[in-house]
């Protein structure tokens, strides 16, 4: 996972960006930006969070992924989607 700045509207090659979106109930959503290496996304722990982001934005979005994780959460998904191919 790699932070995406906003004034960069160039994606490197192999990276997907997403929106992370976390709820922080009366306090409205928190965004976060975030580039996902595309062969990350091939992990069951990371189709998993794809499911929910269908369940609660729907399957067909428009314009940038959204993922309802916070930041902490994600980046745990991430390093525990690469120590498992590691693994194989």
């Amino acid at each position: 996972m790699a932070p995406w700045p906003r004034d960069d509207k160039r994606i490197p090659k192999g990276y997907l960006p997403i929106v992370l979106v976390h709820d922080h109930d009366d306090e409205g959503d928190e965004e976060t930006r975030v580039l996902v290496r595309v062969k990350d996304l091939k992990e069951p722990c990371m189709a998993a969070l794809l499911e929910l982001a269908e369940q609660q934005f729907g399957y067909g979005q428009q314009g940038v992924l959204r993922v309802p994780c916070d930041a902490q959460r994600f980046e745990h998904v991430v390093n525990m989607a690469r120590k498992s191919k590691a693994a194989r």
